[in-house]
């Protein structure tokens, strides 16, 4: 597996052109902005894996149905996966 480098992928660069207030030439050193990006980058992975871990259990618990997983858990799951599709 190759390493990424800043040619291949640089979503700090790709975003910063909406940073606000607008800068014709962007200061490397803005490590303020840098940080809250990959604070927020970072959120967003963390909700998708818990999203994708959600998903697989309601899936096995809408197949399997075991005798304690009644309408109550159902509709609790159900909420919890609509409250992360608008996430």
């Amino acid at each position: 597996m190759k390493a990424h480098s800043k040619s291949v992928f640089n979503l700090t660069s790709l975003l910063h052109p909406w940073k606000w207030p607008r800068v014709a030439e962007p200061s490397s050193d803005d490590r303020e902005y840098k940080d809250l990006l990959r604070y927020t980058l970072q959120i967003a992975a963390e909700r998708e894996i818990a999203a994708g871990v959600l998903v697989e259990l309601w899936q096995l618990l809408e197949e399997d149905a075991p005798a304690w997983y009644r309408e109550e858990q159902h509709q609790r799951v159900e909420s919890a996966l609509e409250l992360l599709r608008r996430l």
